[in-house]
């Protein structure tokens, strides 16, 4: 009787029953998205382990196949007339360049890999877009999906602490059939951790994100939420990657400027960075491992030499001659020539390309890159207009979500500098984030203001 009273359709169910049932609580078709996404690359290095090694294996496009069903209002029902102009808009500008630039590698033969890539970067709009066009409180579903990936982050980061202390043997078999030598070796205290997924970028990227979309409850958490937060920056600062750590600051200082009660929100984050302070002054104790500490404290000392730092030499390389071959070419080499999308192309191979503006050019010609450019800043612009409409009405709890979404842009734009940072799980962020400022709930406020005025 008392699941028959909480899914009404418990006792007879049907397919109908439970499409009704998940329309009156949409935000866990989100979560269920960013699950899959955050633990779908562990799942797969579990098969691997049990089963032998695979370099490309069906697990691993679960994530992007679980955007797909999102799609459908679009082709088959009315849902494109539910969306807000301002997000039809973006929509019509980032299809259009890639588009253009899938067309100009089917041209080349190079389709299955341009196919794939152009599903990267464009099915997680598609799930943008479909959240948009929700009819749900804002408030609402950001409170739900921040606490939801807050809970999330807790666990993946603890495992994450200890894949960093004692690898477990399922990921380091991944590491060494995948001949992964760029984030250390897989013995204790000497990798960069990488939780559930696929790389320590991805998962920094994970924490970076989460924590940003947390900042808007920072008025409102009770210490748990707290500690749960200090927990998530201190094992962000274990996997060493500095473009998220710098994305961080970004997103975190952009936040303060823009959000209400700047003072309070200051003082709380100041507390939490004085806790996280001692944890990594005192990491090697906390670890066990001299080493540990040594690492971290070489990693950070990198950002005061840079000009010997092997990383940010190979990064800056790319806005010389790969940016100046890039210009010869108006039309772009085409999608799928760079990054994971090149090993389903001709060259069979993974080319790794650390940075995503260049990668663009690259890939999309002055068309495709205009179209990108137009769409990033763009949304920019949009959510920084509404915020401010927001803040100017005194409408506290939807400017700090403007605020949070607003540091999310700045982040993502800051991180495109190391790799691409708009497609996949970082994808799926951008435009859920745009979706919670700019969808119908917050633009039907936004259009009250304005009669009001």
């Amino acid at each position: 009787m008392i699941l028959a009273e909480r899914f009404p359709r418990a006792r007879g169910w049907s397919v109908r029953g439970s499409v009704a049932w998940l329309r009156e609580r949409p935000w866990i078709a989100v979560q269920v998205v960013i699950l899959t996404w955050a633990l779908i690359p562990e799942v797969r290095r579990l098969i691997d382990w049990k089963v032998g090694f695979n370099s490309i294996s069906v697990v691993s496009v679960l994530p992007l196949l679980v955007l797909v069903p999102f799609a459908l209002p679009f082709i088959y029902g009315k849902r494109l007339t539910k969306l807000p102009f301002p997000m039809l808009v973006l929509g019509w500008i980032w299809f259009g360049g890639f588009t253009f630039s899938l067309a100009v590698s089917v041209t080349t033969g190079n389709t299955f890999a341009a196919l794939y890539s152009f599903a990267q970067f464009c099915l997680p709009a598609i799930f943008g877009f479909w959240v948009s066009s929700l009819s749900i409180s804002v408030r609402d579903l950001f409170e739900r999906v921040a606490i939801f990936m807050l809970w999330l982050a807790t666990p993946l980061a603890l495992y994450g602490a200890l894949q960093f202390a004692s690898p477990p043997p399922w990921d380091v078999t991944w590491m060494l059939y995948a001949k992964i030598t760029s984030i250390g070796v897989p013995l204790p205290f000497q990798l960069r951790p990488f939780s559930t997924l696929n790389s320590p970028g991805i998962f920094a990227d994970f924490l970076v994100m989460t924590i940003m979309f947390n900042l808007p409850r920072l008025r409102t958490m009770k210490p748990l939420a707290m500690g749960q937060l200090a927990f998530c920056m201190a094992v962000l600062i274990l996997t060493m990657v500095r473009s998220d750590w710098i994305a961080l600051v970004i997103g975190v200082v952009a936040y303060i400027i823009m959000s209400p009660q700047r003072a309070k929100n200051l003082t709380i984050m100041a507390g939490v960075v004085g806790v996280i302070a001692v944890l990594v002054m005192n990491v090697s104790a906390l670890l066990g491992s001299s080493s540990a500490g040594s690492d971290l404290s070489t990693r950070i000392d990198t950002f005061s030499n840079l000009d010997n730092d092997v990383s940010y030499n190979e990064r800056s390389r790319y806005w010389g001659e790969p940016l100046m071959e890039a210009l010869e070419s108006p039309l772009g080499q085409g999608l799928g020539v760079l990054g994971t999308a090149a090993k389903l192309g001709n060259s069979g191979t993974t080319h790794d390309f650390d940075n995503g503006y260049v990668a663009r050019f690259t890939e999309m010609g002055y068309f495709g890159t205009l179209c990108y450019a137009a769409a990033l800043l763009g949304a920019l612009w949009l959510v920084l207009k509404r915020h401010r409409r927001f803040s100017r009405a005194g409408k506290i709890e939807f400017a700090a979500i403007g605020a949070s979404v607003a540091a999310v842009q700045f982040s993502l734009l800051m991180l495109d500098v190391s790799s691409d940072h708009h497609n996949e799980l970082s994808g799926l962020f951008f435009w859920l984030s745009l979706a919670m400022i700019l969808g119908r709930d917050a633009s039907q406020q936004a259009n009250l203001l304005e009669s009001a005025a």
